[in-house]
């Protein structure tokens, strides 16, 4: 199974939690947020590892790129997706989060130090509580199987899951009422093969109808554990987070421009509209049990581009010589000078 470019680090929280980790053993290393809320199999160990994934909206479609890195350790391994509307699912590529990291990626800024300078609201569904969903489509994406469902009293997904082999916890199938409630549906996807998995999956392509934006998010707040997830916003205007659980999580822009011509077959069809206004933003969540809601986007105040600088700084080279000894070799050169012509004045005869 092809594997993805791995993620970049999610800007200067992460490099501190890696700092911590590298101290404490890795404990403070956020695990990877999953829309889903939960990965299940048959195995003792499913986990997502990590998500990023690519958000486009053109006022009454909406189209969700997701790359997981999964970690199983039995069969059947799987995960749930709740979506507003009925979703097609299709298979992505891995080139397109490969395009997007090398459009966004930081500016390397190279300085040059001389020795000493510097310092070192919705609608119910109506199903009765044990009412079964209705399998709408069901696709194989190579080691993959995607089912789309749609209604469903919450009795009745969880026995639906429980007999397709998604082993879910109690808490994790809870978080599915409110869904139910407002009447969205479920993507439903699975490993085919009895093998485990550790890595990354190919791309999954979601479409669907939508009314605005939306990311979910609300199945996280059953993790036990931080959570972090990474998203390209592809709209008219740069973007910015509305929904009330911003307040208190951290989200950070990495980068904000349009994009120019670009030889991805996804990319160059989500902007042939005009909606090439790219936004990265990295969200770690430090309290998943006070996830109340889905991700929902609004226009920033401004189009203002940003991309994250990086700053490098190296010595430099006199003469094929580091500048430090050739500066310091100077000043000694100087002081032993003023001290020969001070001794010369003493010592001439009166």
């Amino acid at each position: 199974m092809p594997l993805a470019a791995p993620p970049r680090p999610a800007g200067v929280l992460a490099a501190l939690l890696l700092a911590v980790a590298a101290l404490t053993g890795g404990a403070a290393v956020p695990a990877a947020a999953c829309a889903c809320g939960a990965v299940a199999g048959t195995g003792e160990i499913a986990t997502v590892n990590d998500e990023v994934a690519l958000v486009h909206w053109d006022g009454a479609r909406q189209t969700i790129l997701m790359r997981l890195a999964l970690r199983a350790d039995g069969d059947r391994a799987a995960l749930v997706i709740p979506t507003p509307a009925p979703a097609t699912v299709s298979a992505g590529s891995a080139d397109t989060f490969t395009e997007l990291e090398r459009r966004t990626a930081p500016e390397i800024v190279t300085e040059r130090e001389f020795f000493g300078s510097g310092e070192f609201d919705g609608l119910s569904s109506g199903a009765a509580p044990g009412t079964g969903p209705t399998v709408l489509k069901q696709v194989t994406l190579g080691p993959l199987e995607a089912t789309t469902l749609a209604g469903g009293g919450l009795d009745g997904v969880r026995n639906w899951l429980r007999d397709n082999g998604y082993r879910m916890r109690p808490e994790v199938v809870e978080t599915l009422a409110p869904y139910l409630a407002e009447g969205w549906s479920f993507v439903a996807i699975r490993l085919t093969g009895a093998d485990g998995l550790d890595g990354a999956l190919d791309p999954v392509r979601l479409t669907f109808d939508a009314s605005a934006p939306v990311y979910p998010m609300r199945m996280s707040s059953a993790a036990t554990l931080p959570q972090s997830v990474r998203l390209y916003v592809l709209g008219e205007h740069r973007v910015r987070r509305a929904d009330p659980d911003a307040a208190h999580q951290f989200t950070e822009v990495e980068f904000a421009g349009r994009l120019d011509e670009t030889d991805d077959p996804l990319l160059r069809e989500l902007t042939a509209g005009g909606t090439d206004y790219l936004t990265e933003l990295a969200v770690s969540i430090a309290e998943p049990a006070r996830i109340t809601g889905d991700f929902t986007f609004a226009d920033a105040d401004s189009d203002a581009d940003y991309r994250e600088r990086i700053t490098r700084t190296e010595q430099a080279e006199v003469l094929g010589a580091p500048a430090g000894p050739v500066i310091l070799g100077a000043a000694l050169l100087a002081v032993t000078l003023v001290v020969i012509a001070v001794l010369r004045v003493f010592r001439r005869p009166r």
